[in-house]
């Protein structure tokens, strides 16, 4: 799918305007970019998937002899871009050169635009122009201002890395999102006489460590690595799931996954999922916790109702096609027990057929979600169960969120 291109038309139509400022770029889930401008030339990007892990890295490999000690950001906490902060004060005391300050700008710029290009693929999102009228504010963390970027060089630049992408079918892999093999034995099969890749291979692949983290283990490109697995992820062989970033030692005013921030809410909330697979036990394990939240796996159907009454999870995901007893069977149960009634069960298939739709709302289901399993769809089914009480739930709004999320 190729990128709806707002965001590039966005940054020409300000090359002219001689604009000082940010635009505002947002997802449905929360992740967020900021990109500052000045005199209609880039400064500096803030926020994506993991802009803690990226501050990181980049200082990793553009400044490898720095001491770490001196990443310590307490001091600039205050600032909203307390990261370009911190780059200016390890270079006004010549502990980076300017060299090596221009190369974490042009990287993170770099970066943090064909992020937002990649998001574009994957859905409509909000933009909001915010012009600063002379120059940015002290707060902003931007008064000293290192570089000007051109957004032409920038933007021909990006083109270039893009229409490899695009070539290679690949623009659709996150690559900040962490791979998790999903069907371990036809994987294997894939590497018959190869025992020593493969057991590398799924060492690697453990759904905690980004594809671009992965890349530089193997001292590979990104692209590279995509394009390798390519095949793989086609054949629904290994999937990809989020990953947290790491956690900040202070309240800095960084733009991060706002979308992500696990409250006490949120980390108290219990899901269970009931499944006889245990592959798809393990990539509801990796999506549910990732996500912040408690997770319960039953793999035993007749176990099922002794472990929803002992654990009383918030929102149970339940597998329709079980061996002894299926999943009509054990949402009817539910059902009929009081303390249980409200729970929303969202019913797991590989076969969506209509017949079983109706069935499962006759049986109490509160929702339906196909096989193979998704990320984005397991998550929009828990915001939206359980951001308010099941009794007010509108049976047409069911539908509507229904529909929306299972494209």
């Amino acid at each position: 799918m190729n990128s709806s291109g707002v965001f590039k038309r966005a940054l020409q139509s300000l090359q002219t305007k001689q604009f000082t400022g940010r635009i505002d770029v947002k997802r449905a889930n929360g992740i967020q970019w900021r990109v500052y401008f000045c005199l209609s030339r880039l400064v500096w990007a803030d926020g994506g998937y993991h802009p803690i892990s990226q501050w990181e890295k980049l200082f990793k490999k553009y400044c490898p002899d720095i001491d770490p000690r001196l990443l310590e950001v307490e001091k600039h906490q205050e600032f909203e871009c307390w990261n370009y902060h911190l780059l200016v004060f390890l270079l006004k005391r010549f502990l980076i050169t300017k060299e090596q300050a221009l190369s974490i700008i042009k990287s993170n710029i770099l970066q943090t635009i064909f992020d937002i290009y990649q998001a574009e693929t994957e859905e409509k999102l909000s933009y909001e122009i915010v012009k600063v009228r002379e120059s940015f504010p002290e707060e902003s963390g931007l008064k000293n201002i290192i570089s000007l970027l051109t957004i032409q060089s920038i933007v021909e630049e990006l083109e270039k890395e893009w229409q490899l992408w695009q070539k290679q079918g690949i623009t659709r892999y996150n690559p900040h999102k962490a791979p998790i093999v999903k069907n371990p034995i036809l994987l294997q099969g894939a590497f018959q006489g190869k025992e020593k890749t493969y057991k590398k291979l799924v060492s690697l692949l453990n759904g905690k460590s980004t594809l671009i983290e992965i890349a530089e283990k193997l001292n590979l490109t990104v692209f590279k690595l995509i394009v390798w697995l390519k095949p793989f992820l086609e054949k629904d062989l290994i999937a990809l799931v989020e990953t947290e970033d790491k956690p900040t030692k202070f309240g800095a005013k960084a733009v991060t996954n706002s979308g992500k921030k696990v409250d006490k809410t949120t980390s108290q909330i219990l899901i269970m999922c009931i499944d006889d697979s245990i592959q798809t036990c393990q990539i509801m394990e990796h999506i549910i916790t990732e996500a912040g939240y408690q997770y319960v796996a039953v793999r035993d159907p007749l176990k099922a109702l002794p472990e929803i009454l002992k654990h009383k999870p918030d929102l149970i995901f339940l597998d329709l096609i079980m061996p002894i007893v299926n999943g009509y069977e054990i949402c009817s149960q539910i059902r009929r027990i009081r303390a249980l009634k409200d729970i929303p069960v969202i019913i797991l298939t590989s076969n969506d057929g209509m017949f079983d739709r109706l069935r499962s709302k006759i049986v109490g289901a509160s929702s339906f979600l196909s096989k193979p399993i998704d990320q984005e769809k397991v998550l929009a089914k828990i915001r939206y169960f359980l951001r308010r009480s099941p009794t007010n739930i509108d049976i047409e709004e069911l539908l509507s969120v229904d529909t929306e999320t299972e494209k």
